[in-house]
Order: C-alpha cells, then structure tokens, then sequence
C-alpha cells in the first residue's frame, strides 16, 4: 500500500462483500515500488538474458531460433488456454502447477514508466485526481515498455478495475509479483462485485504465498490475505510479530481495522495513534464517536478539517455526532450543504436506520433510569411533580362529598371565595359539580376520560381558570407537554393570581425546549412586588429548579411548611439533589404515611431506603422484598399515568417480572377483552419484551377501534412500527402526533431520522431545525449507521 497523505477511512466489509455504488475503497495494495520504497530493489525473479556468443555458426543459430520459437509458441497457446479458461476454485490448484512449469520470463525495464508512475501516485495522494488520471493515461500509451503488474497498478489507481483485473492476470501467468498481483487482483474484484472472482484470486495469493518468505512484508502479505479472506484472528496475529521494522505505520493500520471489525475499537484506537505517517483523523473521529467519545471525536474532525480532501466526509461524520449528541440543528446545517453538493451523497456517506434505544431492554440502564430518573432526568422530575400536584375545585367540601375517596383532599387546592373564575350570571356549584365529576375520574387515574370531560366543559366555559388549569394538569400527567404548556397559560392570563399555573407552564416549555425568558421575568416580578402571596416560597423554589439555583431550593426545603403532596414530593427531590439522604428517607416515610396505597409514594420511598451497589441480583431481590405482598392501588399503572407506567416498567425489568406482568394482563382480558385499559398497558408492556408485531395490532387496534388518537398512543404506536420494521408506519403516525403535540421533541427527532432512513433528506432538515440544539435525551428512539461510510 503507497503511503497516502490523504486521510484514509477504515472500510470494513465482510470478506466477499461488494463495495457501495458510490465508490467506497477497501484497503488498496499499490506497486512494489511504492511497498518497497524503503529497501534496495532487489527483483528476485528477473533473468539476464546474455547477448549470443561469438563463434556460433548459422546453422546452430537456426536450430536453437527454431526451438526457441517452437517453445514460444508451445507457451502462447498455454496462456490462450489458462485465460480463457473458467476461473472456478476448482481451478486454482491446475494453474499454479502450470505457471511452476513455465520457464522465467523477462521483467520490462521502465524507469520512465516508473518516474511517471511516482509522480501520479503523488499527485493523486495530494488530492489533485484529475492531473494524476492525465498522467495515467499516459502511461498506458507505453504499456508495451511496461510490466503488466505496474499496468494493472496504473489501472487500479484510474479505478478502470476490469482492466487492472487482466493486467494482474497478465502478471500472474508470467510470474510477475505473483502473490501480490493475485492480492491487487482479489481486491479489484471487490470493487466489481465479482465475489466468486474475489475467492479465486485470494485463494491463488494465498497459494503462492510461501515464495514471498524471504520478503521483508511477507508477513504484511500473509496478514492481508487473512484479512480479506475474514480470517481476522491470523491476520492480527501476523501483524504482531512483524517480518521487519520496515512499514510499521501500516501495520498499525491494518491491526487497528481488524480491531475494529472484531469490535476493539479501544484497542484500534491506541493502534492508529501509535503510527503518524498515515493521515487517520477521520478514522480515529470515528472509532471515538463509536465509543460515544465525542468531545475526542470533535477533536480529530477538526484536525482533520485543517488538511483534507474529504470535506464531504468530515460533515456528514460531523453531522452523525451532532445528531447523537442533541445539536440537531447544526446536524440539519451539515446534511443540508452536503446534500447541495449531491443529493444523493449524505446517505451514500452514512446511511442511517431508526431503531429504538438499546438503553430501554438492558437491565443495567433500567436498574440506573429507575433510582435516577425521578431525580436527574428533567422530564421525570417534572412529571413527578405533576403527578402530586393538585387539582383547584371551588368548593373542596362539596367536592369531597361528591368523590368519596381517601386521602384525595391531598390532591385538592380548595379556590372558595376567590374571585374572577366565574361569571356572576353562572351557577358555581352547578360547575363545581362538574369539575368533581372530571376530578374524580382524574384521581383514580382514568385520566384520559377526565381530559374529555375536562375539554368539553373549557370549550363551555372557555373563560374560567380553574377549567384551564385542570385541563392543562391532565394534559401534563398524560405527557403531553405542548398541550399542558397551552393550556396553563391559559390559565394564568385568566387570573393572573393563578401562580401555579404559570409556574407549571414555565415547566412544560422547559420539557419541550420553548421557554421565554421575558414569561419567567414577568412572574418573578410579579411574585416581588406582591404581598402576602400564598404559597409564595413553593412558587420561588419552583423557579429555581427551573433555574437550576441549588442553593434557593435547599432554603425551601429547610422551611416549616404544610405537608401537602406537592410540598413532600418537591422536598425529597431537592434532598436527592443535594444529598441528604437522612431528609429524603424521612419524607418518603411521611408522604407513604398519607398515600399508603399509592405506587409513586411507594417508588419514592423504596429509592430513599435501598442503596444501588450495582450488584442487580441483590436490587431485584430488594424490590421482590418490599413490593411483595404490599397492597397497591394497580389501576394507577392499567390506567395510563405516564410517570407510574415508565418508572412501574423499569421496577419489572429489575425484578425480572416483566413476562409475569404481561401474562397477567392477558388472563385478566380473557374476561374483559374490550377493556381498553388493559389494552393499552399489554400494548406498551409488549414494546419492552420485544413483541412489537403484537404491540403495534393493539395499538392499530385502540386507534381504529377505540378511537384513541391522543398523541401519547400514537407516539407509541410509532415506537412499536419501528420495532416491527415497517418505517412508513411510524413515519405516518409521529405525523399525526403534531397535529395534538407540535412542540414535543422526540417525536420530531424520531421523524428526522425516519425520513433520513428512507432518504428524504429535505424532511428529515425541516424536523431537525424545528427541534434546534438541544440538551434534551430520547427516551426512546436511537439510530444505527447500517453502512460501511465511503
């Protein structure tokens, strides 16, 4: 291989399997002049034919002119037969018996051809193709002065494969460079696609192999043919014990690619910075961005920026990262300019295929979601507090009478005697019987029918906050965050001494990346210049979660305050956040005091007082412990609360009871198979033990059926058509999810790289713009490279 100071990108490919249309290179083995740069030609095939001796008379010269010919001929008529001849495996063996048979022949003196040739592998190392392919065909006009080997190498470096293949076998038949030439021709092979060509030609180097032993790159030889032949375990080997110091760097090389396909990438990276004279920027950009190192990716990419002739290349790898790391925006810029160079080229770099995270089946990632999550994943702790945050009544009293249910004056802000949420005209315990009706089924999480019943009395009452506000509560408990955002500023622009509807707006848009500052500036003001503000300092505190200002929110958790589920729930998140483990255990203890049937109390408390040393077996075995026997109100999972059925789903995974739970489900629809709720919950269950078909006829079936077109199912439906494979599926239905959630961005960012995967590359920019850069992690969608980049 000539040393290139052009950046070369490890291309791994099964051995046999043909390249990409768009040109991409497999490791390309170049002229013994450049191989042997470093060492005294030495050529240990060549014979000197000696001029004839004086003294011979015509006679003799005739005789031996005549033999001469009758064997020239004899060996003419041989080469017709052996390339004309089926190049089947079976064959190998007859022509290496027939090419030791032939007498040495002559190597072509060119020293012009290989003046040119050094000058054209420079200029095409340089970058400047088009002025070396001139010099290339200029050589091929001396190709009568010229070897065929070096005329196969000048082909090779014109990509005119198919020629180079007969000139190598030219080469073959005559002894030229034989091992090397049938490597070269095995790899031009490759690049036709010929793969049972390839296995004829990498079976015939490796036969003639044992006449380079006394090569210095015998053992680079023996460890290429491995290579391509996927004997990757010998070929490493040889690379290990070099034949000479000369072509370290490349061994490097090739060790670090055989690495990486045996998926060392760590192991290939420490290769490939150990040598220097091969230029790998991109190479190692990419095996750290494998690793998801990518601040070392970015690294490299912008050395290699400073000398390359691959910039296409470097912004698509630039690209790949931005899109792993949250800058989608700067990704959609990058797709965007390579795709004006080609429309075609992004995907020929970098083909991608959606996929749903491999985070969300391993076990280890569900035993750190699950005492985490609630704490350190932003959306999960502001479900949380959704989840205890109350509903606003006019009459609590009326209210409880209505709903008959302990402990749900917990979840209850009773608003008597305020002022602005009704019209005078207006019978308010006539509302108020209908806000407890809604309220009711809210609370015992039948939240879907609530937000209906909920939305019909707004659009009756479209002027009253407290409406609003519940509304937006339900929206928020079932994911919707663009809808709870909407809805809660509603509310707070209605009565503008609603605080907590405007706090819990400013929550929404922080989940869906669309906070306004100028809104947060207003309500700090707001909260400043009035006086004697209920529940003040819960509204301060809450701004500085938003704020991430630890130390504001530790003042809160210090104070006296009512122990209301909000004010425990707020507590033990800011005691995980700052530590205080002796604070979290005592407020979990309280709040499973007054909610002792509830899952998230319980959830809370479990984390407060189980300590996670890695060891799984001894975590399963501590949640089989305390939630065994335990009696917990379960429709709070069947029923669809968001934070209950993500954190309830990983508490399975860990304990090892999911198929127990999904098998449970299905004995109970036995009896009850138009029960929706168990329905629904079997559908999502179905996602995480990989049953996808099954999930997504459920959820066709809910849709279709049941008419739940909410976008928290259709988002899911989506996530099982991408695990059935059936792209078009979920591309259709994250489409119907912005219609009800257009703000929500994973399921932009799922759309992105859907329409990347079937190459609509114009929608796939669009929805990466419209989620910009972002610090927000997907839950559920990922995306795997599912090409070899050119």
């Amino acid at each position: 291989m000539a040393e290139n100071n052009e950046e070369e990108v490890l291309v791994l490919r099964p051995p046999g399997e043909a390249l990409d249309d768009d040109g991409a290179k497999s490791e390309e083995i170049v002229s013994l002049d450049e191989l042997t740069a470093q060492q005294e030609e030495q050529p240990e095939d060549q014979v000197v034919i000696e001029p004839p001796k004086k003294g011979l008379d015509k006679k003799k010269i005739m005789i031996f002119g005549g033999i001469g010919l009758l064997v020239l001929l004899i060996i003419v008529i041989l080469l017709v037969v052996l390339l004309k001849k089926d190049k089947s495996k079976d064959g190998v063996g007859e022509l290496i018996q027939r090419i030791e048979e032939r007498p040495k022949t002559q190597d072509f003196g060119a020293s012009k051809i290989d003046d040119m040739i050094n000058k054209a592998n420079l200029l095409y190392e340089k970058g400047d193709k088009f002025e070396a392919l001139k010099i290339y065909e200029s050589i091929a006009a001396y190709n009568q002065a010229l070897s065929n080997y070096n005329l196969g190498v000048s082909q090779m470096k014109q990509e005119n494969f198919k020629d180079a293949v007969g000139s190598f076998a030219k080469a073959i038949a005559n002894r030229e460079n034989t091992s090397v030439s049938a490597i070269n021709a095995a790899v031009c092979s490759l690049e036709l696609g010929d793969e049972q060509q390839f296995d004829y030609y990498i079976d015939l180097a490796h036969s003639f192999l044992q006449n380079e032993t006394s090569s210095p790159l015998y053992h680079y030889y023996y460890a290429l043919i491995h290579y391509y032949k996927g004997n990757y375990i010998e070929a490493l080997h040889a690379l290990e014990h070099p034949s000479s110091e000369y072509y370290k760097d490349r061994y490097d090389y090739l060790a670090a690619k055989i690495l990486t396909a045996l998926g060392r990438n760590e192991d290939a990276i420490k290769r490939l910075e150990k040598q220097d004279s091969l230029n790998s920027n991109i190479t190692l950009a990419q095996l750290y961005a494998n690793e998801a190192k990518f601040d070392k990716a970015r690294d490299y990419l912008a050395k290699a920026v400073k000398n390359t002739t691959q910039p296409d290349l470097i912004k698509m790898t630039a690209a790949i990262i931005d899109l792993k790391t949250g800058f989608y925006a700067d990704a959609a810029n990058f797709i965007g300019e390579v795709k004006d160079v080609n429309a075609s080229l992004p995907s020929s770099i970098y083909k991608i295929k959606a996929r749903l995270s491999p985070e969300l089946f391993d076990v280890n990632m569900a035993q750190a979601h699950f005492k985490d999550d609630m704490f350190f994943n932003k959306t999960r702790r502001y479900e949380t507090l959704f989840y205890f945050a109350p509903y606003k009544v006019f009459d609590a009293k009326q209210t409880m009478n209505q709903i008959r249910k302990g402990g749900v004056s917990l979840f209850l802000d009773d608003t008597n005697g305020a002022s602005g949420y009704l019209q005078n005209s207006l019978n308010v315990s006539e509302v108020n019987s209908k806000l407890s009706s809604a309220i009711a089924k809210a609370l015992n999480y039948e939240l879907k029918a609530a937000n209906a019943e909920f939305s019909i009395l707004a659009q009756t009452y479209p002027e009253h906050s407290i409406l609003q506000y519940n509304l937006a509560l339900t929206y928020a408990q079932l994911g919707n965050f663009s809808l709870a955002a909407k809805h809660f500023l509603t509310s707070y622009h209605l009565d503008q001494n609603n605080y907590l509807a405007g706090i819990f707006h400013i929550i929404s848009t922080d989940v869906t990346n669309s906070l306004n500052p100028k809104f947060i500036e207003a309500i700090s003001e707001n909260l400043e210049s009035q006086n004697n503000i209920p529940n003040e300092n819960l509204y301060a505190a809450l701004l500085a979660l938003v704020n991430s200002n630890q130390a504001s929110m530790i003042r809160y958790l210090e104070e006296q305050k009512e122990d209301t589920t909000l004010n425990l729930a707020f507590d033990i998140i800011i005691a995980k956040i700052a530590g205080f483990d002796d604070i979290m255990q005592q407020k979990t203890a309280k709040l499973t005091q007054i909610l002792p049937k509830d899952m998230v109390a319980h959830i809370l408390n479990f984390i407060a007082n189980n300590k996670d040393n890695g060891d799984i077996k001894s975590y399963a075995q501590a949640i089989q412990l305390y939630f065994k026997g335990r009696e917990l109100d379960e429709s709070a999972f069947y029923h669809g609360v968001s934070i209950i059925k993500k954190q309830y789903i990983n508490l399975l995974q860990i304990s090892g009871l999911l198929f127990y739970e999904r098998d449970k489900i299905k004995e109970r629809l036995k009896s009850a198979p138009m029960n929706a709720n168990l329905l629904t919950t079997l559908a999502y269950l179905q996602i995480f033990t990989n049953e996808f078909d099954e999930s997504f006829k459920i959820y066709n079936r809910l849709i279709d059926e049941f008419k739940q077109d909410d976008a928290a199912t259709l988002f899911l439906a989506s996530v099982a058509a991408t695990g059935a494979n059936s792209p078009n599926n979920a591309i259709a239905l994250l489409e119907l999810t912005n219609l009800t959630d257009p703000s929500a961005i994973e399921n932009r960012v799922a759309l992105g790289f859907l329409y990347q995967q079937i190459n609509n590359l114009d929608a796939a920019i669009i929805q990466y713009k419209k989620v910009g850069n972002t610090s927000h992690k997907n839950e559920f969608y990922d995306f795997e490279i599912i090409n070899e980049p050119r």
